[in-house]
């Protein structure tokens, strides 16, 4: 997997673009769409956000229950009450801020991966760049998620359940209605750009050069696997 930074930065402005041809900048587009679209779809970064909904409702859970413990009055009660809110702080806080900062990232590489699709169209390079199944992985389990929460939610707002447990079942429930909708935000957010890349827009021109026409000088630059025959490489990309 490809560290954060090294990752391929926002495509250059029009008077810095350094490819001499459509083949030139198809090819280099090809290259940082994918290693920004498998970092974005990474299957362990969807592990990290659902693990951090957990410790985060576990933590909501010992807050809530901190609270209750306190308002009693009772000395050994207070002292739980203290001893649950300390582990509630140790579960949301280090949960929150990976949150956090996990969002941060995938609102600025998304937004690198979106500039790159936008400087041209072709769904022959689409292979390229496709991350299959990584979008269905986080759509399925946030589409779950989700619906987890609203049912919990509605399990509290409905039901004869004690006050004590409303706020807990509650907030659980809200919890994971955010991770869902993160996930399927991102999910989507994806497949928005493959099916830019597929949609058709009159006829064979849309996409330039036809790559049948054998002086159309599409292939021009392109090897057997697609990319580059000048030894393009990924060296000099990075973002902060």
């Amino acid at each position: 997997m490809t560290p954060p930074n090294e990752l391929p930065p926002p495509p250059p402005a029009p008077d810095e673009r350094p490819w001499k041809d459509r083949a030139g900048l198809l090819d280099a587009r090809a290259r940082a769409m994918g290693a920004l679209a498998r970092w974005y779809l990474a299957p362990h970064r969807a592990l990290l956000l659902w693990l951090s909904t957990l410790v985060f409702a576990l933590g909501w859970s010992l807050a809530v229950s901190g609270f209750q413990f306190l308002v009693k009055g009772e000395i050994i009660e207070h002292v739980l009450g203290v001893i649950f809110l300390g582990l509630a702080l140790g579960a949301t806080v280090p949960s929150s801020l990976g949150v956090v900062s996990g969002i941060r990232r995938d609102v600025f590489v998304g937004a690198c991966l979106r500039d790159w699709a936008e400087l041209e169209r072709d769904p022959r390079t689409l292979p390229h760049w496709r991350v299959s199944g990584g979008a269905l992985l986080w759509l399925g389990p946030s589409i779950v998620l989700a619906c987890l929460g609203l049912a919990l939610g509605g399990f509290a707002a409905f039901s004869d359940v004690g006050t004590e447990s409303v706020g807990t079942v509650a907030g659980i429930g809200l919890v994971f209605v955010a991770a869902g909708a993160l996930g399927m935000a991102k999910a989507i957010d994806y497949y928005r750009l493959v099916s830019r890349e597929l949609r058709p827009d009159g006829g064979p021109d849309a996409y330039g050069p036809d790559p049948l026409d054998p002086d159309s000088g599409y292939g021009d630059g392109f090897s057997g696997d697609g990319f580059s025959a000048d030894g393009f490489s990924d060296e000099g990309f990075c973002s902060d």
